[in-house]
């Protein structure tokens, strides 16, 4: 094993894509998966050498004195690898600045030593220490030296040192290798394929009867860029490119919000999900608690993200050693694959970076230039990978991404702090997405968590969802079948990117089976889009026609017939493609028995959707692939041919699935308004401005928190009532004071006003009796007490940094949420930052606020002040010997608890 010094270019926090060190110690632990129970990490290199000497004996079964010479061989010949003596591509060492630990220098005299077959694969293995290659040895895949240690770790396998390597190595045969690529990538790995392109009796006709088997580093396999067998979750690779100050981006909502900060930082950002076959891309501008630069990375919670050495600034720095999601960094060289943000998009373009994506025309518009310098990022990742010709062919889309374009702001801090995509043990359980996630397609649950991170700002488009929940919920007759043809209907927007990522012909230069294997893979995906078409467009039908509502008819609310109209007309071109789609597919009777192994192969491959001119005998015979008269070559034109038809009008079928998946996420906020946990209502929104004097105004009355209520013990619902300003000269002040005891119910109530904000501009109904508010456009928390250690802060730093963005950039329509502000420090100080902030935002801000504190000599001193009302929250509690608490709810005034002692 190797030091973490070695791994400097990755974080320690999540499952690396190994960097080819012994670094099992850094990979997530997942179930059925034996460790290793050394750390050497910081151990001299000494004790770690015996130790690896004694574990290896352990893993080949020896004893003490048995094969030990073999072994020392071995790892005198391999010494290279070891981190006294490591060095990167270009000959420098890990305490390098510029260290780059995806490669390893290979010493000229230990690569002479080396078979040919070794040193076909430390050529490739000394540009690609960050992947574990396997190298295809007859029908055997094998792993050498650290790749061969983490394939024992991750996977069980016995470790040898017997074989053609002559090193550490362990291996599985060819009909098991997808299966363990898909382990060692879902175990945070990238993984390669080193393939013969070629049998040994090839070699020697076409070279001599000593020619070495030519082999070639096929596609590789990254969690970030996977597009198989997939969960239900979106899966990102993102580029961020940090900006100076001399950028001035074009005005948005976050620039204005940015005007006041003497400092700030500019970000150029892309993301690829390539199982949808999609690129985003985007800026953003931040201040020093780099707030937005959270809600980005929560927003997208990529799984890789690509920067280069030096080129982010302190704050970026600490953010990214701590994020709000788990992931990988991953540091790139600057200027060959990450180009400068200065370069225009036709610069970009003209050297070639952006390979063969396609750009809409306008999009400049949307995503200025620095943008583009990270989706050439990404571009150049892609191709190191050898993923460019299936995943950046220009058959994929790429369109802007506007953090926070017409939606209420949400920022990293306010999407953790209201836990609504994760709940508090880090994933989605207890989290309002999962209170509100009853969507029964893989897109629906997709769209409900990017409508909870972008709630809206326009009344209209609020009340047509409303509208349509309110309808879906009143017509079971017609929803009910609906839902159920969704449940059954194929991923429809995985669908469409496997069709996007099959349009590049198979890659030539590969083994005949490669190359069919390819083929069918992309007759596959063909058809696999056309049925999901097929099937999302049926169920879409059911929206018109009104199902087995005999008595309702057709749906009547706008949002729903808009859905119902993603459905293109039976003679339109679109229509045709499909139409030609099925014209040229044959789909041959699936077998009885499947059998296991080759058999099952084989029955697989006895399945797949075929051309209706296929000549299956000759392509059965084996007929040369590179010949352009063979048919199968022929068959590769004419399904390159129905892609391309099929992909022209991606427009369409993006409508489609967004229509599909609306439908279905309004579909959950029906089932959500129809709750037995508690009352909900559909919320009266009003204009910013709509309170006394231009101000923003809530009245909520029965309000509880969605996610604080179990569903199996069966706790009963607290309500409160809440008015912060009114429509009346003389009406409410717009900050509350709150008081009480621990456990007293606090931050639940401050949660649940943020919740309910949320939910009614997300267009969903609202847990309480009733619900009038003007439109927010920003919630701003800080709530409990955390700190960022491992980023260098401390409670009291992330406390004021959090503090200050709310103190910047909060308007009178924001709601703002400050719980137990000034605990990190000492009473005294935090006692004067509670007093300041609350009379600063109250006089000076005059917006929405609840400010929980424990400070009580705050309530006498804003007693009198007209812009803050004093509420507590009342508790009885038991006495002594008897833990339990009775909460009372909220209450006007000062009186913290009433005990029965």
């Amino acid at each position: 094993m190797r030091k973490q010094s070695s791994m400097s270019g990755y974080m320690q926090k999540t499952p690396p894509s190994t960097s080819g060190h012994r670094v099992s110690q850094y990979a997530k632990p997942t179930a059925g998966v034996k460790r290793p129970a050394e750390q050497l990490s910081g151990v001299k290199v000494s004790a770690a050498v015996d130790t690896r000497q004694a574990k290896f004996r352990k893993l080949i079964g020896d004893g003490e004195s048995k094969d030990l010479d073999s072994y020392r061989e071995v790892q005198s010949r391999f010494n290279w690898l070891e981190d006294k003596l490591i060095k990167d591509a270009k000959g420098r060492r890990p305490q390098h600045q510029q260290y780059d630990p995806r490669t390893v220098a290979v010493p000229a005299d230990a690569f002479q030593k080396l078979s040919d077959s070794q040193k076909q694969y430390w050529e490739i293995k000394q540009k690609y220490r960050d992947v574990i290659l396997f190298f295809k040895i007859g029908t055997f895949y094998e792993l050498y030296e650290d790749d061969a240690q983490i394939g024992h770790d991750i996977l069980g396998w016995k470790m040898t040192i017997t074989g053609v390597g002559h090193c550490r190595q362990v291996g599985c045969p060819e009909a098991r290798i997808d299966e363990n690529v898909a382990k060692l990538t879902g175990a945070g790995y990238k993984v390669g394929r080193v393939e013969q392109v070629e049998t040994a009796a090839q070699a020697k006709a076409r070279r001599g009867p000593k020619a070495k088997i030519l082999r070639q580093l096929t596609r590789i396999h990254t969690p970030a860029t996977a597009t198989g067998a997939l969960g239900v979750d979106a899966v990102h690779l993102m580029a961020i490119c940090e900006l100076d100050d001399s950028y001035t981006p074009a005005d948005s909502p976050m620039t204005r919000h940015m005007s006041s900060q003497r400092s700030r930082a500019h970000f150029g950002f892309a993301f690829l999900d390539a199982a949808a076959g999609r690129f985003f891309v985007g800026t953003a501008t931040d201040d020093a608690a780099r707030a937005n630069l959270g809600a980005i990375l929560t927003q997208v919670a990529p799984k890789e993200v690509l920067t280069t050495k030096g080129g982010s600034s302190a704050a970026t720095a600490r953010l990214l050693a701590q994020p709000p999601v788990p992931l990988q960094l991953s540091y790139v060289e600057a200027g060959t694959e990450f180009p400068d943000a200065a370069c225009t998009l036709q610069t970009l373009t003209q050297q070639g970076w952006l390979n063969k994506l396609q750009l809409p025309p306008g999009l400049s518009q949307h995503a200025p230039a620095p943008a583009y310098a990270a989706l050439s990022a990404l571009c150049a990742y892609l191709k190191r990978m050898k993923a460019d010709q299936e995943l950046a062919t220009g058959a994929q889309l790429v369109v802007p991404y506007d953090l926070y374009a017409a939606a209420l702001c949400l920022d990293g801090p306010t999407l953790a702090n209201l836990e609504l995509l994760e709940g508090s043990g880090g994933d989605a359980e207890g989290s309002l997405l999962a209170a509100l996630d009853t969507c029964v397609s893989p897109g629906g649950s997709r769209l409900l968590r990017q409508w909870l991170c972008r709630p809206l700002r326009n009344i209209a488009d609020m009340n047509d969802r409303l509208d349509a929940v309110d309808e879906i919920a009143r017509r079971g007759a017609l929803t009910g079948p609906l839902r159920r043809l969704l449940k059954g209907m194929p991923d429809l927007e995985r669908a469409l990117g496997r069709a996007r990522n099959s349009a590049a012909p198979p890659v030539q230069g590969l083994p005949d089976w490669a190359v069919r294997n390819a083929q069918n893979r992309r007759l596959s995906a063909l058809a696999g889009a056309a049925r999901a078409v097929k099937s999302a467009m049926t169920a879409l039908n059911t929206l018109m026609s009104g199902g087995d509502d005999q008595n309702g008819g057709p749906v009547q609310c706008n949002l729903l017939i808009q859905a119902a109209a993603a459905v293109p007309e039976q003679a339109s071109l679109p229509m045709q493609a499909i139409a030609a789609i099925e014209r040229s597919l044959t789909y041959p009777e699936p077998t009885a028995k499947k059998g296991k192994g080759k058999a099952a192969a084989a029955a697989s491959a006895a399945t797949q959707p075929q051309l209706a001119s296929q000549n299956t005998s000759s392509a059965a015979t084996g007929s040369d692939p590179d010949s352009e008269a063979s048919p199968f070559k022929q068959d590769i034109i004419v399904t390159t041919q129905l892609l391309e038809s099929f992909n022209a009008h991606s427009d369409t079928w993006e409508a489609l699935e967004s229509a599909v998946s609306c439908v279905d996420v309004l579909a959950s906020f029906a089932s959500f308004s129809q709750s037995q946990l508690g009352a909900t209502c559909r919320p009266v929104l009003l204009p910013p401005g709509s309170g006394a004097g231009g101000k923003a105004i809530m009245d909520i009355k029965g309000l509880w928190h969605p996610c604080a209520v179990s569903r199996v013990a069966g706790d009963a619902v607290v309500p409160n009532d809440l008015a912060l300003g009114s429509q009346q000269k003389d009406g409410l002040a717009r900050a509350l004071l709150l008081t009480g005891p621990n456990m007293g119910g606090k931050s639940t109530l401050l949660r649940a006003t943020c919740l309910a904000v949320v939910l009614a501009q997300v267009g969903c109904c609202v847990p309480a009796v009733s619900c009038t508010l003007s439109v927010a456009d920003r919630i701003f928390t800080r709530l409990g007490a955390s700190d960022r250690i491992m980023a260098g802060e401390s409670t009291f730093m992330v406390e004021c940094s959090e503090t200050a963005s709310i103190l910047q950039h909060a308007t009178q329509d924001s709601l703002v949420v400050l719980d137990e502000l000034g605990r990190g420090t000492s009473t005294f100080d935090g006692y004067a930052i509670a007093q300041a902030v609350l009379k600063h935002i109250s006089s000076k801000v005059d917006c929405r606020l609840l400010f929980a504190t424990h400070y009580h000599p705050l309530t006498a001193e804003f007693s009198s002040n007209p812009r803050v009302s004093l509420g507590h929250m009342a508790a009885l509690v038991g006495s002594s010997g008897n833990s339990s608490c009775v909460y009372g709810g909220l209450h006007k005034g000062v009186i913290l608890c009433t005990s029965d002692v």
